[in-house]
């Protein structure tokens, strides 16, 4: 039965480490197993993985196990790819461990998959797997008949290699009266037991006694061992050797030499003579080694050593001593010696390394604190002895060593290595314990260090120039990029490449040589220098790289003839005018072809030359792609030019007309090769033809007349313009008066819309109506009156409710009453109230139609300018008179005709209605009264269509249109939703009248 005892984890603060190979960071760990003894062979103890606490990954590679050393027959087997710890064979713990409890057995492990330096200890547990063993099955005790009670006789220790509650616990005798037993617990706590004399003894009557001895453990179930002791009763011979102590304990250095005094033992005899003389020996029931090892001398009693003792061997003694007289039948006595070897420094300590890689090889890649090695230094001393203390001898102080646990270290990196510099250290490695006189050992250590890729390629230089002329050959040798790897193997070997870039199609590179050549023929006039990166890299891993620029410079080479590219040739020819005054013979500034050779010279202002100087027909002007000398220009007359009429400059190529009167040229007509060439080796040239002819004046304009004229691009851009601006302006134009159109649409209120809208809306809080809320639209059918066909009058609405309410039709009106109002009117009451409103409505038509209306110079008082009645005549019966058809006041039959009323606006209007309504009170209820103000109202807007004044806030007309509203909200006419119209009903039990 085994299981996990704990993991330690993390040793210090410095329990990280690295590992050559990947350099990745590992811990240091100790884990502690149990382990019961005489388990299976092949019984797994643990496994070091999972104890770390990570699982495995499925499909992944067994980590590598290394045990860096196991001790000397331990059965104990690490699998190096998955770390199971398991045994290997029978484990004993008597044979591992001996008497040492408890027993822990340790060793270390390398696990390289899992980054860690694992110390493991296994404490194998003890079974009770022994009994209790006596040396002999029998014991045989002589003892005298005279023996005194309380004598005491050594009897044979039992041995139990178990530990703890398995080992030795009791001795048990079988009943006797004579014989007792006592139990004994030596110094080391080891237990043996002593027979004890209880009653007097009588040979006559027993000679003899058979006893069992019986030594018990306390395992569960406890186990036991016996031996027969055979006591023989022999006849006195007075008095017997007596030891001054039975049992002696005392303690030699293991270091002690042959022949050594241990102890002096003393039996004394009373007796006289033979009786009297002891002897000494050691018991025969003693092991053979103690035999070999000590002696004792018989007449002296001194015990002595015969060899060397060892304490890692044994480290103590039990010696078993008799003395007896030499009288006849000798009683001997018995003396227990438990003799304890001292350990000394007597060993050396031994170091034993473990390479982390194998063969010994460190990668110089490993960075400081990387692990090399894990070293034990071993020492069979126990305590100070056995502590040993390691450190190096260096020059460099490149490594280091650091203590694990016991005497375990690490070799670690102290710096970074370079093989380049340091292919190889030798080291020193020393060893010492702790003694008081401190024994060491010391190694050698040879450490290789492996290559890696730590260096890139370094070119020779760090810029690469070469020049080439251009025009070369395909595969054109330009140059050889050289670079050096300081690495070995794959690491330092190195191949080239050209990065991709805009040119790297030109050029080409040997990936082993470092060759750079040309892939074309290259073209100073298209590129006269180019610029490529060379990259070097190894084979090593990861690949390192490094580059180095290449410019390569282009020389000229004179491939490109001189080109001719003012005046404009057609077929190497140009035509140029010369204009001369035919009166004077001046020159004036020459005109160029209209035949496409050169633009028109027509809107230039003609200068006339100077007798003084030449005059300046044309600059040539030619190019040449090709640089240096190869591009300079050289312009000459190579023939046309005879008489010396023309001076050519040969490097600016300005051709002047070198006449002081050019009369005698008019008519004329030259031609002119013009040679331009460049100074390159050999020359390149060019040819040209030059017409040149002069013309007089008139000439010029007869032939510049017969040339249609042709816009200038300004023109055309202005124009252009001009017909963008009109066409955006259109469109804004019409978006506009759009816009305006749906403005005033918007404004309108149509009654039967908002009607129909009124019946489908939630109830709302009220809202008290203000005066300034009121705005009055004339407005049919919620639209504006459209006229009718053409050459007919637009037909109104309101003619027709006029003429539906008994109104007469000769009345033409100039305002149009709305269906509603019609309606409304109509449905009020009796016939009697009909006929008023009907008579005041005519009275207002009358009004509007015998008095124009004119407008008052003040916005917010509009009144009517009454004429001023006669003496005598009401106010009343005027404005009566005024109101009807003919103009007369009816019952006046011999009047004449009243003279037109001065013009009255629609306010005026109101203000007159308001009279009448005061001269006769008492014939008007309060509806008809609002009812009429309202007919008023109505007639007063609709007459506003033409350009009258504006209704104000505090008119009486809009103050009663007020009433109205109020009236309406608070609930004494409400709107009948199921005709057509607006349709007012008074509310059950109100005063007033309904329809």
């Amino acid at each position: 039965m085994m299981r996990l005892l704990s993991l330690l984890g993390l040793l210090g603060p410095g329990g990280y480490l690295f590992l050559s190979g990947d350099c990745q960071e590992v811990a240091t760990l100790t884990v502690r197993y149990q382990v019961a003894e005489e388990v299976p062979s092949g019984t797994v103890i643990g496994k070091l993985p999972q104890e770390r606490g990570r699982e495995e990954e499925p499909g992944q590679a067994g980590a590598a196990f290394q045990v860096l050393q196991l001790p000397q027959g331990l059965p104990i087997q690490v699998d190096s790819e998955d770390g199971v710890l398991s045994t290997g064979r029978r484990l004993d713990r008597e044979q591992l461990c001996r008497q040492q409890d408890p027993c822990l057995v340790s060793f270390d492990v390398l696990a390289t998959g899992e980054r860690a330096l694992i110390h493991v200890e296994i404490q194998v547990l003890d079974i009770n797997d022994h009994q209790p063993q006596f040396p002999k099955g029998e014991q045989e005790l002589e003892i005298s008949e005279s023996a005194s009670l309380r004598t005491r006789i050594p009897l044979d220790r039992a041995l139990d290699p178990d530990t703890g509650p398995n080992t030795l616990h009791s001795y048990t005798l079988s009943p006797s009266e004579h014989f007792a037993l006592d139990v004994i617990v030596g110094p080391d706590q080891t237990k043996h037991a002593e027979l004890v004399v209880v009653k007097e003894l009588d040979r006559e009557i027993h000679s003899y006694f058979d006893l069992v001895l019986t030594a018990y453990d306390s395992g569960n179930p406890p186990k036991s061992g016996t031996s027969l002791v055979k006591v023989s009763v022999l006849d006195s011979n007075d008095n017997s050797p007596v030891f001054a102590e039975s049992s002696l304990a005392l303690e030699i250095q293991e270091d002690a030499a042959p022949g050594t005094l241990l102890i002096n033992l003393t039996a004394t005899d009373p007796d006289q003579g033979p009786n009297g003389e002891v002897e000494y020996f050691l018991s025969k029931h003693v092991p053979l080694e103690v035999l070999n090892t000590f002696s004792i001398d018989a007449k002296t009693g001194q015990v002595t050593l015969l060899q060397h003792l060892d304490y890692e061997k044994n480290p103590a003694y039990e010696v078993d001593v008799q003395a007896r007289d030499l009288g006849p039948n000798p009683i001997p006595a018995h003396c227990k010696i438990l003799i304890k070897v001292l350990d000394v420094n007597d060993n050396a300590p031994s170091i034993h390394i473990t390479w982390a890689s194998q063969p010994l090889l460190v990668s110089e890649a490993l960075p400081k604190d990387s692990f090399i090695a894990l070293i034990m230094a071993n020492d069979l001393d126990s305590g100070n002895n056995g502590l040993v203390h390691c450190w190096l001898s260096q020059e460099l102080g490149h490594f280091r060593l650091k203590r694990t646990n016991g005497n375990t270290y690490m070799l670690l990196t102290n710096a970074t290595l370079d093989r380049e510099q340091w292919p190889q250290y030798t080291l020193t490695l020393l060893a010492q314990d702790q003694g008081p006189q401190p024994l060491s050992d010391k190694k050698q250590l040879s450490i290789q260090i492996s290559d890696a890729n730590d260096n890139a390629p370094v070119f020779e230089k760090s810029r690469y120039q070469v020049s080439t002329r251009e025009n070369n050959l395909p595969s054109l040798h330009l140059i050889t990029i050289k670079a050096h790897d300081a690495d070995l193997g794959v690491n330092g070997k190195i191949s080239y490449r050209i990065q991709d870039s805009p040119v790297s199609h030109l050029v080409a590179i040997d990936s082993d040589t470092g060759e750079v050549t040309a892939q074309r023929s290259l073209d100073y006039e298209q590129m006269a220098s180019f610029e490529f990166l060379v990259i070097a890299e190894d084979s090593g891993q990861p690949q390192l790289s490094s580059s180095v620029s290449v410019w390569v410079s282009l020389l000229d080479a004179n491939d490109n003839a001189p080109e001719v590219i003012h005046p404009i040739l057609s077929n190497g020819r140009a035509s140029l005018s010369v204009l001369v005054n035919a009166s004077t013979g001046h020159l004036l500034v020459p005109i160029e072809n209209p035949n496409g050779l050169g633009p028109a010279g027509t809107d230039i202002p003609l200068q006339a030359t100077s007798s003084s100087r030449p005059f300046l027909l044309v600059t040539i002007i030619a190019r040449d792609a090709d640089s240096g000398a190869n591009g300079e220009l050289l312009y000459t007359i190579r023939s046309g030019n005879e008489a010396g009429v023309f001076v050519l400059s040969p490097n600016l190529g300005q051709l002047f007309i070198n006449v002081t009167n050019a009369s005698s040229l008019t008519g004329s007509e030259w031609e002119l090769e013009i040679v331009v060439e460049d100074r390159g080796s050999p020359s390149l040239q060019t040819r040209a033809l030059l017409q040149v002819l002069f013309v007089t004046s008139v000439d010029h304009l007869r032939d510049s007349a017969r040339e249609p004229g042709a816009l200038s691009t300004s023109v055309l851009t202005v124009i252009c313009l001009v017909v963008l601006l009109a066409v955006f302006g259109s469109i804004l134009a019409l978006i506009t008066s759009i816009c305006r159109t749906e403005k005033k649409d918007n404004r309108a209120y149509n009654c039967r819309e908002a009607e129909s809208t009124y019946r489908h809306q939630p109830k709302r809080p009220q809202k008290q109506i203000q005066k300034a809320d009121i705005q009055l639209v004339p407005m049919l059918r919620g639209q504006v009156d459209e006229p009718g066909e053409v050459g007919q009058p637009p037909k109104h609405v309101g003619e027709e409710a006029m003429m539906e309410a008994g109104w007469d039709s000769c009345l033409q009106a100039p305002f149009h009453l709305t269906p509603t109002l019609y309606r409304t009117l109509r449905n009020q009451g009796n016939q009697g109230t009909l006929a008023e409103s009907r008579e005041v409505l005519q009275d207002t038509v009358n009004l509007l139609f015998n008095h124009p209306r004119q407008r008052n110079a003040s916005r917010e008082n509009l009144h009517l300018a009454e004429p001023q009645p006669a003496v005598g005549q009401p106010r009343s019966r005027l404005l009566k008179a005024a109101g009807s058809p003919t103009g007369r006041v009816p019952g006046d039959q011999g009047s004449e005709e009243a003279p037109q009323s001065p013009p009255a606006s629609s306010a005026t209007l109101r203000r007159q209605r308001n009279l009448n309504g005061k001269v006769a009170p008492e014939k008007e209820s309060g509806p008809r009264q609002i009812l009429r103000s309202l007919v008023r109202l109505s007639v007063a807007a609709f007459a506003e269509r033409n350009p009258v004044e504006e209704l104000t806030v505090d008119s009486p007309p809009v103050q009663q249109i007020s009433q109205l509203l109020s009236l309406l909200h608070q609930g004494q006419f409400q709107p009948k939703p199921n005709h057509r119209g607006n349709k007012y009903l008074a509310k059950p039990g109100s005063s007033r009248w309904r329809n």
